[in-house]
């Protein structure tokens, strides 16, 4: 019976109308304006479900209203309306363009399973944790460190330089202990992380202490993530797990953590980048064999770039896969220009999104699902 059923579905097609899960739901909320006489009447009616009707009574008018609904989500996904307020008519639409072919190209490598999610801070903020900007600044408070000097050692950048300040003024068991305070407690899984693990089956690589990604993809009776850490690197990846490679090193163990100056020192290398340590090993094997996704990440001038830039000179003229990041853009366009340039040198494709409007990245990231989703039919 349960095979009768499976098949009438493939042969009907209703296998599909579950593909479209957004679509179905604009229509099921009644947020349709199109001219299409059926979902008019289905409208009038008062049905929960008026998509699912749609979609059995008139599947050629379905697939018109669908089409029309992916032009108008990926121009609102990718902030066409919003990069020409913000840089004029023809530089908005100049950036626009350049969001529509990239995130063309992002989607082709999705298609082929080549791309391996950086998973930053960013995304377990609306998860309960806070940034790592904002975490050090609780530290801060709780060493006792004038407001002042946080935000001027936050404001250059010097990330380490605080952490090591912190370390000497209280002990690093001080310091580690309000890691576990902060990263130890359970997260609220919110709509970005689902649409990760949709998106991603096999391997994520985070710099995140907390446990968010474990929790998503945790669901069952037994697990099915197998969490590495960086620090170490000693784990061979299981193919019948989804590998979380925790670069920084996880919450559980403070000790395995790279917190302060002394321990990027001993991961990186102490006078100069050692690309021969753990942690810079794996990011240049990743960065040379994969395209990688940041997300969350501020991609500012840290170690992690160092190793990027180190294994793009040492190659010479060898190509490297195309890397992705979706960043938020930069208010004045000189200074979005700039940004691009930087990005690119280090062989990253930038997807922007307007200052301040992070939800744009859940936003994005279901939007490629979705159509994913549209061309395996």
């Amino acid at each position: 019976m349960n095979a009768r059923a499976e098949s009438w579905c493939q042969a009907d097609g209703h296998a599909d109308f579950e593909l479209f899960e957004d679509f179905n739901a604009w229509i099921d909320q009644g947020e349709v304006n199109l001219d299409l006489p059926l979902l008019l009447k289905l409208g009038s009616v008062g049905l929960s479900q008026p998509s699912k009707a749609f979609f059995a009574g008139d599947r050629e008018a379905y697939e018109q209203a669908l089409s029309a609904y992916r032009i108008d989500r990926r121009q609102e996904v990718l902030s066409r309306a919003q990069l020409i307020e913000a840089f004029g008519e023809e530089d908005g639409n100049h950036w626009f363009e350049r969001n529509e072919q990239r995130f063309s190209q992002l989607l082709e490598r999705l298609a082929e399973k080549m791309v391996v999610p950086f998973i930053g801070a960013g995304i377990s903020v609306d998860g309960g944790f806070p940034t790592w900007a904002n975490h050090l600044r609780q530290q801060g408070r709780t060493a006792g460190i004038p407001k002042e000097q946080i935000e001027t050692w936050l404001a250059a950048g010097e990330y380490e330089q605080f952490i090591e300040h912190i370390e000497q003024k209280n002990g690093r068991d001080a310091f580690a202990q309000e890691i576990r305070d902060v990263f130890g407690k359970l997260g609220s899984i919110q709509g970005i992380t689902l649409i990760i693990s949709e998106l991603f089956k096999d391997t994520l690589i985070t710099t995140n202490y907390d446990r968010l990604l474990e929790q998503v993809y945790d669901t069952g009776a037994d697990s099915r993530v197998q969490v590495i850490n960086g620090v170490t690197a000693m784990e061979v990846p299981l193919a019948d797990k989804v590998t979380i490679i925790k670069m920084h090193g996880d919450f559980k163990n403070p000790a395995r953590c790279i917190l302060g100056k002394a321990q990027y020192d001993q991961a990186y290398g102490e006078a100069q980048l050692d690309m021969d340590r753990p942690i810079p090993k794996m990011l240049r094997y990743h960065y040379s064999n994969n395209s990688l996704l940041f997300v969350g990440c501020s991609l500012k001038s840290d170690r992690t770039l160092q190793v990027f830039q180190a294994t793009k000179e040492q190659a010479g003229d060898k190509l490297f896969p195309q890397h992705f990041a979706i960043e938020q853009a930069p208010d004045q366009l000189e200074e979005l220009v700039e940004r691009n340039g930087e990005l690119a040198s280090l062989g990253i494709t930038a997807i922007w999104y307007p200052k301040g409007q992070h939800n744009q990245v859940e936003a994005i990231l279901r939007h490629a699902r979705n159509e994913l989703n549209h061309s395996r039919r």
